[in-house]
């Protein structure tokens, strides 16, 4: 008898994206995946309300400084999306 996996099909039947374009793709994940963002950064942002949750000026700082970060970390790909990369003069790991 096989166990069920207890996972929820939330996305739908997987799409095969391997002949799309680079643009279609863009295009059908960007769709996917702002929506799921712009939802859970609402979610994030319910947890400031301080009639339904308390919280800690530490807990604040920390929430506040990965939203910081991760923010950061994604604008610095956007800026660097499509620019060259430096080729490096090293031949190997051990050489100066």
């Amino acid at each position: 008898m096989e166990k069920e996996k207890n996972i929820v099909d939330f996305r739908g039947p997987r799409r095969k994206t391997k002949q799309l374009s680079k643009d279609k793709k863009f295009k059908l994940f960007s769709n996917i995946r702002m929506p799921k963002l712009l939802s859970a950064m609402n979610s994030v942002k319910n947890l400031a309300n301080s009639e339904y949750y308390t919280y800690t000026p530490e807990e604040k700082k920390k929430i506040m400084r990965d939203y910081k970060e991760a923010y950061r970390a994604m604008n610095a790909a956007w800026e660097k999306a499509g620019k060259e990369k430096k080729a490096s003069n090293k031949k190997s790991y051990w050489e100066e």
